[in-house]
């Protein structure tokens, strides 16, 4: 009882230190105007909102060239999927019937590469159909023909790309 009374009462104690901290507005003596500050006018100061700044900032900004490199950097999808990242898969023993699993994967226990390498799929047999979509985001569909290997990986604009989600739809 006294260690929680205590912890309370620290608890209070910090909260006031805190309000005491805040910064407060600055009075201005009765019948003078307070003082207007300048507009800022170099482009350090403002803050990057438009896509061309985020194109400037990105090192691929164009999303052909971003997945080219993607698909073979590890370092740049360390640095360009969402965290956590969406991912659904089918779980195939599930019963009665297979059934699909969407799960939230920390940063830390997404499996690299992420996507395979695009420059490396026609060896393997496999496909890759890009499609934007109508929210700005983009689809890569990569697919085994005649199989049900295909994988859905969405990604979006954050200012730069980065994979958002992935859709594992093999059995």
């Amino acid at each position: 009882m006294s260690q929680s009374r205590s912890l309370a009462l620290l608890a209070l104690s910090l909260g006031l230190a805190l309000t005491a901290c805040k910064p407060t507005e600055p009075t201005t003596p009765a019948g003078t105007q307070p003082a207007t500050p300048a507009p800022a006018t170099t482009a350090a100061t403002t803050a990057p909102t438009a896509p061309a700044d985020a194109a400037t900032q990105c090192p691929h900004a164009d999303f052909n060239t971003f997945l080219a490199h993607f698909g073979n950097d590890i370092a740049l999808q360390e640095k360009s999927v969402a965290d956590p990242l969406l991912t659904e898969s089918i779980d195939a023993n599930a019963q009665p019937e297979p059934a699909k699993v969407t799960r939230q994967v920390p940063l830390a226990e997404v499996e690299w590469p992420v996507i395979p390498d695009p420059a490396a799929l026609s060896r393997q047999g496999r496909e890759l159909q890009v499609t934007p979509q109508a929210d700005g985001s983009v689809q890569v569909l990569i697919r085994k023909p005649n199989t049900s290997d295909q994988q859905i990986y969405t990604f979006a604009q954050k200012p730069c790309w980065q994979l958002q989600s992935v859709d594992d739809q093999s059995i």
